[in-house]
């Protein structure tokens, strides 16, 4: 949009003001065009490098040697998929992937094994009354 046509006319044709303006209008330009990146640039599921460390780091799941970003994306997708789960028994298998196995040790505890070498009981969900091991 040419923002420059809202000004008043009597201002708008002033070099010294149209010069300010465009300067101004420029970078509001430049930040309407930014929004769309920061927030890919945030999401887990487009994030890279850098962007998946930091969002490691709020998750509390640092990365481990080997791991490449689609593994480390992927455990931090678990990972959130597991804070959204509402801890009833009956909707745990919506955040389990496949390969993901959980066995009771009839103690009060379950272990849960996955396929990768994840850190098993820090992205699964365990039912309500267990505790993770």
């Amino acid at each position: 949009m040419d923002y420059m046509t809202l000004f008043p006319g009597y201002i708008r044709d002033k070099p010294h003001f149209a010069a300010l303006a465009a300067a101004v209008l420029q970078q509001v330009n430049d930040l309407i065009a930014l929004v769309p990146e920061l927030e890919s640039g945030f999401s887990a599921a487009h994030a890279v490098g850098a962007q998946l460390d930091a969002l490691g780091v709020s998750l509390a799941i640092s990365r481990r040697n080997g791991w490449t970003d689609e593994t480390y994306r992927s455990i931090l997708l678990r990972k959130l998929r597991r804070n959204q789960w509402n801890g009833l028994n009956d909707s745990a298998f919506e955040y389990v992937d496949e390969g993901e196995t959980f066995t009771d040790n009839c103690n009060g505890t379950v272990t849960a094994t996955t396929v990768e070498a994840v850190p098993a009981g820090e992205v699964m969900p365990v039912p309500i009354g267990f505790k993770a091991v």
